[in-house]
């Protein structure tokens, strides 16, 4: 089941968005569930019971702000995505350090829902993207991942093993080099000698290491720091999908 929070204080906001949420996952067909507060208070005392996969969060209300809500929510959830909510655009760029999905203006409520529920759909939920499979042949068996749930490749010599979403590691023996090629229209960048990353799950880079959404910390390569650095940049540009 797909778990969805929405925190607002403006109760009319949380109506209309609570309200197209429903009517988007059932058009999918999708077993969801939606859980709407008023107060971020309660919200992240129910998130030490219960999990969720996407949450709605206005930036700017009087009990905690967004942004505090947003990091108290990862420390306890990794891998929830967020979309902030917002009267105030001024606030917007004071988001970025906690790696938002993406942004929906109050002021432009129904067409930036429809924008933003429709990117994250795509990136994240639909099936059949066969585009985004790739396969291996070991021996008597067939491998297929699909690139969007790959987290991050660690390599030892001929063998790779590749880390995906839900925590499955899966040994495959093809050279780093052949996956590297396979996936870099994925959004993949080898970090180190050793390891490939999925730039989708990056949560933050800095100090020479590599934070990703599951928590892991990978170390970032000296020689390929600035290389790195320069493709996280386009691909953040092109995939950040922030909306001002």
């Amino acid at each position: 089941m797909f778990k969805i929070a929405i925190v607002d204080d403006d109760k009319a906001a949380l109506s209309i968005v609570s309200s197209a949420v429903d009517s988007f996952f059932r058009e999918k067909k999708m077993e969801f569930k939606i859980s709407s507060f008023t107060n971020p208070l309660n919200f992240l005392l129910t998130i030490k019971e219960e999990a969720i996969n996407l949450l709605f969060l206005d930036i700017d209300m009087p009990e905690k702000s967004g942004i505090e809500v947003a990091k108290e929510t990862l420390s306890i959830q990794k891998n929830a995505q967020i979309i902030f909510l917002s009267q105030r655009e001024d606030l917007v760029f004071d988001c970025l350090a906690v790696h938002p999905f993406g942004f929906i203006r109050k002021s432009n409520l129904i067409s930036d829902f429809s924008l933003m529920i429709n990117q994250f759909y795509s990136h994240y939920l639909a099936d059949g993207q066969e585009e985004s499979k790739i396969e291996f042949v070991e021996k008597n068996r067939t491998i297929s991942f699909k690139a969007n749930e790959i987290v991050y490749i660690s390599s030892n010599r001929n063998y790779q093993d590749i880390y995906t979403k839900d925590n499955k590691m899966e040994t495959i023996r093809v050279p780093l080099a052949t996956l590297e090629e396979k996936l870099k229209k994925f959004g993949f960048v080898r970090v180190h000698k050793c390891c490939l990353v999925n730039q989708s799950y990056i949560r933050s880079i800095m100090n020479g290491e590599i934070k990703l959404t599951n928590g892991m910390t990978i170390p970032l390569s000296r020689k390929r720091k600035d290389e790195v650095m320069k493709e996280y940049l386009a691909y953040s540009r092109k995939n950040n999908s922030l909306i001002i």
